[in-house]
This record gives C-alpha cells, structure tokens and sequence, in this order.
C-alpha cells in the first residue's frame, strides 16, 4: 500500500500537532525529524503541492518557539 503525499502530510501534521497539544515535544528534535520527512517526501515527489502545508507547519513551529522565547526573556 502506497500512501499519497497528501496523506502522509497529514499524518505527519496531526502527530505533530498531538504532541504539541499534550506539551511533550522538544521542537528542535521534532524540527530535525520533520525536515528529514520533507527532505525525504520531495526527493520522492519534488514541487508537490501538498508540501507547502509541511513547510507552513514548520514555519509556525518556530515562529512559536520564537514568540516564546520573547516572552520569557
């Protein structure tokens, strides 16, 4: 069974998405992880549309992690 970018990044967001609700993810580890997953899926299937979304989660991710650093310092 081959799973669809589609489908992958949608299950790679919402894990991700899982474990920043339950506060039990170290962002620069999961980054790391998710750029190796997007590496990986536009190797396979570069100019994919549905890699944006991946990127655009990144993004967010550290723009979160810088927001809070702001905040604390």
């Amino acid at each position: 069974m081959t799973l669809e970018i589609a489908e992958i990044v949608d299950q790679v967001i919402g894990h991700a998405q899982r474990m920043l609700d339950d506060g039990a993810y170290d962002w620069p580890a999961s980054r790391a992880a998710l750029e190796r997953i997007l590496a990986d899926l536009e190797a396979r299937s570069a100019g994919d549309p549905d890699l944006e979304r991946l990127r655009q989660f990144i993004a967010g991710g550290d723009d979160a992690r810088k927001a809070r650093r702001r905040e604390t310092n």
